[in-house]
């Protein structure tokens, strides 16, 4: 990756979100799968407030698979109905904004192999999340897409 994102300090609330969880055995398989997924969660729910952020975003699990929630905030009875859910921490995180998402992954693989371990913090064992400004009808991002990692000091 020629150019490196720059990653940015936020602290956030709590954040409780909704919506569908898989489980992928591979990278490779959640590369795949979560296109998919998108496109069930779209269909289920073909009008979530135009406002909503979409989250994807990955609990902290021992059995080194990938779980990863499709999904919005959930802020109370109305908008999405059912589904699962899932706590984003309080605290401070890393956010790395990425305009080409085509260089999603490379980022992350960025962010948790090399960035971090120079960051003088480690990342919390608490969920990492994206946050997308918008899904396409083929379940793929559309638009910047921010990367967030859950940090604690060293």
């Amino acid at each position: 990756m020629a150019d490196r994102p720059n990653p940015v300090f936020r602290t956030i609330e709590e954040v409780s979100l909704i919506g569908t969880m898989a489980t992928y055995d591979s990278q490779a398989e959640a590369s795949q799968g979560i296109p998919q997924q998108w496109r069930a969660f779209l269909q289920a729910h073909p009008a979530p407030e135009s406002s909503s952020k979409f989250y994807g975003a990955s609990p902290c699990t021992g059995d080194r698979k990938i779980h990863y929630l499709t999904g919005v905030a959930y802020e109370g009875p109305d908008g999405v109905v059912g589904g699962e859910r899932l706590t984003l921490e309080a605290g401070e995180y890393a956010v790395i904004h990425v305009n080409d998402t085509a260089l999603l992954r490379d980022t992350w693989i960025w962010v948790l192999g090399h960035w971090l371990a120079t960051s003088g913090r480690r990342e919390k064992n608490a969920p990492e999340f994206e946050r997308y400004t918008g899904i396409s009808e083929a379940g793929t991002p559309v638009g910047p897409v921010e990367i967030w990692v859950p940090l604690e000091p060293l």
